[in-house]
């Protein structure tokens, strides 16, 4: 159960998560982009303080279309329909009493408000930073400049363009292995390009003839990409430090949190993460974003490198992202924050004191699980024990519970029909490895 463990003595102790609120007329409404782990995460962070929420949703049947936190729209999406949605968007800025506040959840909702900010403006408060810091922080080429101007340790990185970029970086200074990324991540999102680079948000490459093959791939829907310098280290040394900064570019909340479990390994979503008390990170991080003249939420991802004993920079996500209510277990609701001082009310001061509490992605910590058991190389026990203690939930949550079970059922649902067709044809195997091997995740 979400926010909740049961101690030796048998007794219940909560953990995360507030109790319904009847919404309140009186506060400005909130509108969500997306329902997956990011947007259901705010409709609660919100919906529990009795802010009214409307949940923008351009998929049909994604767990969190049924929270009851959220008043759930189907509309364009920001990716594939921006001009559509945009119009969707003005029409229901139109309808509303008053001035509502705009959360997005992906990259592409801040290119989309980024783009019609102007248009959007007199209906409402949009959630992201400048022009100027926007472009510093999803250009990940942007990000490492400011990095070395803020003096905050980064791995190297080179800018590639062209062929002709890669070869001369190739013959410098550029040591192996090293991970051929984005230059921003949406930059990979797009269907085609997605698929081309085999849905992979980081490429790890081992030589020169390797990484000549990768680019070759890549650069045949995008040509522009970033090379870094590889920081060894397993999974349980990424830390993110979550931040939101007011228009002074002051920070008002922050917590800190480590990565315990990534599915796939490597370069994968975070499955479980805990929440950690690293105020020296934060500063760091706080530090970056200064520089950057940052306004609002951001995460910003570091790895620790044992040979330096520094904290190395990855990235900077300028927006909510999955794991953002475990900040509750310190009592640093971001989302809250964020609100409040978009709304002009007085937010709740931070307890700043950390407790142990864990953030699992349940779903996909499901189908880590199953894929350990069917290849049976003990990682399920593992993982198991990686989830033990307090902790909260990406979907379940005990006073929310259809989100979980209508995402559950979809789930069996899509994975019988897919077993039943395979076993029709005969081929049973090639399904069971599609859902339990590597392109579940």
């Amino acid at each position: 159960m979400d926010g909740f463990q049961a101690s030796d003595n048998g007794e219940v102790r909560e953990c995360t998560g507030g109790k319904p609120a009847r919404p309140q007329s009186g506060l400005p409404g909130a509108v969500v982009m997306n329902m997956c782990y990011t947007g259901l995460g705010i409709a609660r962070s919100l919906g529990e303080h009795g802010v009214p929420v409307t949940g923008l949703s351009a998929m049909r049947g994604i767990y969190g279309n049924f929270t009851r936190y959220a008043k759930i729209r189907r509309c364009p999406d920001s990716k594939h329909d921006p001009k559509g949605l945009l119009d969707y968007m003005l029409d229901l800025g139109t309808r509303a009493d008053h001035k509502q506040i705009i959360f997005p959840t992906r990259d592409h909702d801040l290119v989309f408000l980024d783009r019609f900010r102007s248009e959007l403006k007199p209906y409402f408060a949009v959630m992201i930073p400048s022009p100027q810091c926007l472009r510093a922080c999803l250009d990940k080429w942007e990000t490492y400049r400011f990095a070395r101007r803020a003096n905050v340790p980064a791995p190297g990185c080179w800018k590639i363009e062209s062929l002709e970029n890669l070869e001369a970086t190739i013959g410098g200074d550029l040591r192996f292995p090293c991970v051929l990324k984005p230059l921003a991540a949406y930059h990979w999102r797009g269907s085609e390009t997605w698929n081309r680079v085999g849905e992979r948000k980081a490429i790890c490459v081992q030589s020169a003839g390797e990484l000549r093959r990768e680019y070759a791939t890549v650069s045949s829907a995008e040509p522009r990409a970033l090379i870094q310098e590889f920081v060894p280290g397993s999974d349980d040394q990424l830390f993110v430090a979550a931040c939101y900064l007011d228009d002074h570019s002051t920070l008002r909340a922050g917590f800190t949190a480590q990565k315990l479990v990534q599915v796939p390994e490597g370069f994968g979503t975070g499955c479980i993460i805990q929440a950690v008390n690293r105020p020296d990170l934060l500063a760091t991080a706080v530090r970056l974003l200064q520089e950057i003249r940052f306004t609002g939420i951001a995460e910003v991802e570091f790895k620790w490198d044992a040979r330096s004993g520094e904290y190395l920079l990855i990235e900077v996500n300028p927006r909510p992202w999955d794991q953002h209510r475990l900040g509750l277990a310190s009592g640093t609701d971001v989302i809250w924050h964020a609100y409040c001082t978009a709304a002009g009310l007085p937010g709740a001061p931070a307890r700043g004191k950390y407790e142990d509490c864990r953030w699992v992605a349940d779903d996909v910590l499901l189908l880590a699980v199953l894929r350990a058991v069917w290849r049976r190389n003990g990682n399920a026990k593992q993982l198991w024990r990686a989830t033990r203690g307090r902790r909260m939930y990406g979907i379940w949550q005990w006073n929310d519970p259809l989100p979980f079970f209508t995402g559950l059922g979809a789930a069996v649902w899509s994975l019988t029909r897919a077993l039943a067709k395979r076993a029709a044809s005969g081929s049973v195997v090639p399904i069971s490895r599609r859902f339990l091997g590597k392109d579940v995740s």
